[in-house]
This record gives structure tokens, sequence and C-alpha cells, in this order.
């Protein structure tokens, strides 16, 4: 079960593993993770107009986690 807040500059993800809290600025998209996976902040450059990493992942915090390397430059083509 999750709970999936979105909002212009703001996602909330809730699901039994832990907690993500993201804030889109202009250029960079900022990360709180406190999940059993890792606990911290990262940082990535922001991917509007195209979907972002949590969407990607299918708001699974785990994902998210286990493939920042390859996923917080992403850039896809429509």
């Amino acid at each position: 079960m999750k709970l999936i807040t979105q909002r212009t500059m703001f996602k909330l993800l809730i699901e039994r593993s832990g907690i993500l809290f993201s804030i889109t600025f202009k250029s960079r998209a900022v990360f709180f993770f406190l999940s059993v996976y890792y606990t911290g902040i990262k940082i990535a450059p922001t991917t509007d107009p195209y979907p972002g990493i949590v969407e990607i992942c299918g708001y699974d915090i785990q994902k998210i986690v286990y493939n920042w390397q390859r996923l917080y430059r992403v850039k896809l083509v429509r």
C-alpha cells in the first residue's frame, strides 16, 4: 500500500519501506529519503517536461535508490 501526493513542486511518497519527499526547483530537484534502503538527501537536474525519476521507477523507493546512478541524469525523448 502506498500514499502518493503530487503538486507542481512537491511529491510525497509513503510506503512500508519508507518515505520520499521531493522538491522541484527550476533547474534542480532535491530528494529527501527516510527508508530502510537509504537515509539522506540526493540532488538531480530537473527533468521537466519529461517524466521524473519517481515516475520512471513506478513510485518505488527501492528502485529509485538502487538505480540512482543511472537515473539521476536521465532525459527521455517523447
